[in-house]
């Protein structure tokens, strides 16, 4: 298929910006003169530059890692093996310079939406003088920074009391570089959060059977040992591609993207845009349009469907393909109508079908009524395809499709009759929770009418409940990370209110915006019961609002909700374990505990012992697996901390 003009330059967008050629330069010997360094300290020479590390599945950016450059006035851009060698001297002043710059950085990317987290590789000689390191940390959120650490330093017992007050002034720990000879013990590996496993072994791995084969031993390492696994020097498709097939979660390399450069890039959501529609990267919780913006307007009226959009298959397919250069075929259920990228795979469409049926049955039967029309999906395979397809097809202004492309799995148009799915956001799990949370939103707005108005924390909410499973250990995990977001004093009910702030308010939390809509929505629902849920719906849809149907339900007003619901929700987090059934055991998770905060688990049966210490997260939750190597039987599993304990009784 070829490709418009602009998309390409849509493509190089992140990479234009950085020297060019595929592969970083060999070191070169270069002159630097006595003094140089010490000036160029002075003169603001040094720069950093910022690579993303994605989620494998989803594409999904978890970190930059700050690269440092100095533009030396007379030798042009260069790169740490250019100069550090000859750095000696500077090296705790360049390491404290650098955390300072990436706060400053992450500081202005705060200021217009969450700033991405940040990956810092951290030597002997700065760990070495660790109360300046600490002292620039301090802008940084916890959890924010990830300190790199070649495994000859983390190995340096002398240093161990440095990295220890890194770790206990919030900030994450990666072993980088590692080989096989590298792998760390269960007990070191306790103080990790990260393996990154080295760009040799990686680059080897793909012709070298015995490099294979150490990969998938460290992969399966910090499986075990509970570590994120990051494969670094992703440089093609086909190593993208082994790391996938073995299980790693995180990538970095040239394929994914190059070193990018911000401040020439513009305006932060430009950046955020620019990215996402270059390769496997999407900037998820970062961009400021979301669905409940692109779901109104006179704006978004399909150009290419005559009048309200058809059913049966009539858009006008030929006619899409000549104007967008996206091939789509079409494949009508017994229920709705899917309009699919030809390039997706006949089991993925088929998939895609089955579950549209599945969850129009499954919500039809949940909420009470039946979808008035025929649902029309159109299923889009790349972020490109998607924003082309919303420019085109509805008429979305093409900026904001950019940003939807780089934030949203789907979007629902209630207008149009139309839901829209962007695959390469969706987790490659098959179970397309995305298409149930947008088939809520579709049949939600025909039953209040499409110019009903919903507070956005209640339509986003009630469509997440619906999308997730509902088991325990999706409901202990999104009761806890509420909880934790209100206590802080992130956000309320009322400042998630509004339809045209969502995805920003979501962005400023980290996307969990949606698990506090979805435990909101929870708790109105013990309010008024199932029952009361659906009646409050048919009374917005018969002219009240949404306020009135709620008093007329649960006999107090939506501000009286809004003001007791921290504390309602604070009232059911006693520290509790909860267990979710796998085949290779049981998936338990201690929940209510005080955040990051050490807990002692014990799991007892007939002539079985075990006994260790975990850390909880910052919700005072942590997560374990029991079953896959211990004998058939009863256990408990107990855990405590002072006078806070739980227990559950497992069968394997």
């Amino acid at each position: 298929m070829k490709r418009t003009p602009s998309r390409a330059v849509v493509e190089r967008l992140a990479r234009r910006d950085t020297r060019g050629g595929g592969r970083p330069r060999k070191p070169t010997s270069l002159a630097i003169r006595d003094g140089e360094l010490a000036a160029a300290l002075s003169r603001n020479e040094l720069v950093l530059h910022y690579q993303p590390i994605v989620d494998l599945r989803s594409g999904e950016c978890r970190r930059v890692e700050a690269l440092l450059r100095w533009r030396h006035p007379r030798l042009g851009l260069l790169e740490p093996g250019d100069f550090l060698p000859v750095a000696s001297a500077f090296i705790d002043q360049i390491g404290v310079w650098v955390v300072r710059a990436a706060a400053a950085q992450w500081t202005e990317w705060r200021a217009q939406g969450p700033g991405l987290g940040i990956g810092i590789n951290i030597s002997g000689p700065e760990l070495a003088h660790v109360d300046a390191v600490l002292e620039a940390l301090a802008p940084f959120g916890s959890g924010t920074v990830t300190f790199e650490l070649s495994p000859e330093t983390f190995a340096t017992a002398a240093l161990r009391p440095a990295i220890t007050r890194l770790v206990a002034a919030g900030a994450r720990i990666a072993l980088d570089g590692v080989g096989i000879a590298d792998a760390p013990g269960r007990t070191l590996a306790a103080q990790l959060d990260e393996l990154k496993i080295s760009r040799a072994l990686v680059r080897r791995a793909t012709e070298d059977p015995r490099a294979l084969a150490d990969m998938r031993s460290l992969v399966e390492l910090a499986r075990d040992y509970r570590l994120v696994s990051v494969a670094v020097g992703i440089e093609d498709r086909k190593t993208r591609e082994l790391a996938l097939s073995l299980g790693c979660e995180l990538a970095q390399g040239y394929f994914v993207s190059r070193p990018l450069v911000p401040d020439r890039l513009g305006p932060w959501r430009r950046w955020a845009a620019g990215v996402a529609l270059t390769g496997s990267l999407a900037l998820t919780t970062f961009a400021a349009f979301g669905k409940a913006a692109a779901s109104g307007g006179g704006q978004q009226t399909p150009a290419l469907v005559k009048g309200v959009l058809q059913t049966a298959c009539s858009v006008d397919l030929p006619n899409v393909t000549a104007r967008t250069g996206i091939d789509l075929g079409c494949q009508r259920t017994d229920r709705a109508d899917l309009y699919v990228e030809e390039s997706v795979a006949p089991a993925v469409r088929d998939a895609l079908a089955s579950a549209v049926e599945r969850d129009m049955a499954t919500l039809e039967q949940d909420l009470g009524h039946t979808f008035a029309s025929r649902p029309a999906v159109y299923v889009f395979a790349t972020r490109n395809s998607f924003a082309f397809g919303l420019q085109e097809i509805f008429g979305v202004r093409g900026p904001d499709a950019c940003l939807l492309a780089a934030a949203n799995g789907g979007i629902t148009l209630p207008r149009q009759g139309a839901i829209v799915i962007n695959l390469q956001n969706v987790p490659s799990d098959k179970d397309f929770g995305i298409v149930r949370h947008e088939l809520t939103h579709a049949l939600v707005h025909e039953v209040v009418g499409v110019n009903a108005s919903l507070p956005a924390w209640f339509d986003e909410g009630l469509a997440t409940l619906m999308e997730r499973d509902g088991g325990a250990t999706t409901g202990a995990r999104g009761s806890a990370v509420a909880l934790g977001i209100l206590s802080e004093g992130k956000t309320t009910l009322a400042d998630l209110d509004q339809q045209t702030q969502w995805a920003q308010r979501n962005a400023s939390l980290d996307g969990q915006a949606y698990s506090v809509a979805a435990e909101a929505v929870r708790h109105l629902e013990l309010r008024v019961t199932h029952d009361g849920l659906i009646r409050m719906l048919d009374a917005i849809g018969g002219g009240s609002t949404f306020a009135q149907a709620y008093l007329a339900e649960a006999g107090e007003t939506i501000a009286d909700f809004t003001h007791a619901f921290p504390s309602r929700l604070a009232a059911e987090s006693e520290a509790r374990i909860v267990q979710t059934a796998r085949p290779d055991g049981v998936l338990w998770t201690l929940a209510g505990f005080t955040p990051n905060s050490v807990v002692t688990v014990a799991i007892n049966g007939a002539g079985y012992h075990l006994e260790y210490e975990v850390r909880t997260d910052k919700y005072g939750m942590h997560q374990g697996s029991f079953g896959g190597t211990a004998p058939k039987g009863e256990y408990t599993i107990s855990a405590s901390r002072g006078g806070t304990s739980a227990v559950t009784t497992v069968r394997t």
